[in-house]
């Protein structure tokens, strides 16, 4: 898999080692430069894909630096982002609207914000290439019921529309014979659904319909395509929209995220193969473990590489059961993220319709649900390269 490729600029040694530090520890490939001109000859070579510059540069004006980088054509579209030790309202207008994408005045926080805003920037240039008009699909699974599959793909959603600023991201729920997350959302009861807007002509697939017809449900920050009301209906799914639907969602939305649930059958498994991410969720007990082994081994045997793979372990019901290290060594794919156990939290915010966010803020669950959204953004970015 190729690392997304970063070049720093700055002529401060000390604060660009600093940078290019917490950048590696983020899996990024990282190019350093010490003046403006060396920083546009390292671009032209290697086409990052984020360039990071200081705008007091030793050679040139931050504005001209920026204009010889929109001059280049094999990186005219590569976003920058200024990173200024003083604030400067003129100078922070005239470099975003010469093309830069933010702008940073220096400080140790601000610096971990840069760094988590990373994987959208990426994200809004795979937007912006004549080639990859379409958003992150994340397909939600299990290989066992009572995993947490539906909370933690209605949580993970919000919190990508939270942590992601400005972003979009719609939720559909794909869990046959019927589903569940509108009602853990609090919409028991809507007409539209995934039956029938899959009875539409694909070309009604719009921007109006979407807009004026997906559901937002109180407190959350996505658009919703309720499931299957009940089994009758899902024997009546056309699975030929399917494909132009799931196509027609990407275009829309910056997320499109799918829940899934233990259903691998010919209605999903083109879904899955063509996702950027999957999110593999498995519970502590030994059994889910290993039925999720022999779940990933088919879907490995279906096309799906390791680096879709985001096995999330779900400490749903107690601390106990196999820890994070056992799991992987049954699995044998690292566990990208823990989530702990709650008590009755989870529950209770499910129940009362509420995100756990927003519910219990501070929560380590919450800071654990960020930090799912940060990393599955990044790597649903890198595994699409």
């Amino acid at each position: 898999m190729d690392l997304s490729k970063i070049l720093i600029v700055d002529a401060d040694e000390v604060n660009r080692q600093f940078l290019a530090q917490m950048l590696q520890k983020k899996n990024y490939g990282v190019y350093q430069a010490a003046s403006g001109a060396e920083g546009i000859r390292h671009a032209g070579e290697v086409t990052p894909d984020l360039i990071i510059f200081d705008s007091n540069l030793p050679d040139m004006r931050a504005l001209e630096f920026v204009q010889q980088v929109r001059q280049n054509q094999h990186i005219s579209n590569t976003p920058c982002v200024v990173l200024s030790s003083k604030s400067d309202p003129e100078e922070m207008r005239a470099l975003l609207d010469g093309g830069c994408a933010e702008y940073y005045i220096k400080s140790g926080m601000v610096l971990l914000t840069l760094v988590d805003a990373i994987p959208r920037l990426l994200l809004d240039r795979k937007k912006t290439s004549p080639l990859n008009r379409k958003g992150l699909l994340f397909v939600f699974l299990s290989a066992k019921g009572g995993t947490g599959t539906t909370s933690l793909c209605a949580n993970i959603a919000m919190s990508l529309v939270k942590h992601f600023t400005p972003s979009s991201a719609v939720v559909v729920d794909m869990v046959l014979p019927f589903g569940s997350l509108a009602q853990l959302v609090g919409c028991p009861e809507v007409p539209t659904n995934l039956v029938s807007v899959l009875e539409m002509q694909p070309g009604d697939y719009t921007h109006d319909y979407f807009r004026q017809n997906l559901l937002t449900p109180n407190n959350w920050l996505f658009r919703l395509l309720p499931g299957s009301p009940d089994p009758d209906a899902a024997h009546r799914l056309k699975i030929a929209n399917i494909a132009p639907l799931i196509q027609a969602l990407r275009t829309e939305f910056d997320y499109v995220v799918l829940d899934v649930g233990r259903g691998l059958s010919k209605v999903t498994m083109p879904i899955i193969q063509e996702a950027d991410l999957l999110g593999l969720i498995l519970s502590t007990d030994q059994s889910t473990v290993t039925l999720t082994k022999k779940f990933w081994a088919y879907l490995a045997s279906n096309g799906c590489a390791p680096e879709k793979a985001f096995p999330i372990l779900n400490r749903a019901v107690g601390l106990e059961g196999v820890t994070k290290a056992e799991a992987e060594k049954i699995l044998g794919l690292e566990i990208k993220l823990t989530m702990p156990y709650m008590t009755s939290n989870f529950t209770l915010a499910n129940n009362q319709n509420m995100p756990v966010l927003l519910k219990f803020p501070n929560d380590t669950a919450s800071l654990m649900l960020k930090q799912a959204a940060i990393e599955m953004s990044r790597q649903g970015v890198a595994a699409r390269k």
